[in-house]
């Protein structure tokens, strides 16, 4: 669970789109608040916490009024490498 950026608000949930197979580009599909210092607090459905500051200014844009693009690839992008890393497990692992 974390904050979500209110420019990017368009449902109950945050989404990447971690798909990532050999070929395909990582996908941001909602923005993560940056309202702590340009980071983001993390909690985890086993209760420990952490907070990530954000390293690639792509995932943290310029607020927008207008209509922000949503579903956005970001090859190399650390921030959302830092997530798929912390928030799934390898195929097969247990």
């Amino acid at each position: 669970m974390l904050d979500e950026r209110e420019d990017s608000i368009n449902d109950g949930y945050f989404v990447v789109d971690m798909a990532g197979y050999p070929g395909q580009t990582i996908k941001l599909v909602d923005y993560p608040a940056s309202y702590h210092n340009r980071a983001a607090g993390f909690s985890f459905a086993d209760g420990h916490a952490e907070i990530h500051k954000w390293l690639d200014k792509r995932t943290t844009p310029p607020m927008s009024k207008s209509d922000r693009p949503l579903n956005v690839g970001m090859a190399n992008n650390k921030d959302l490498m830092w997530m798929m890393e912390h928030s799934t497990r390898k195929v097969g692992s247990r």
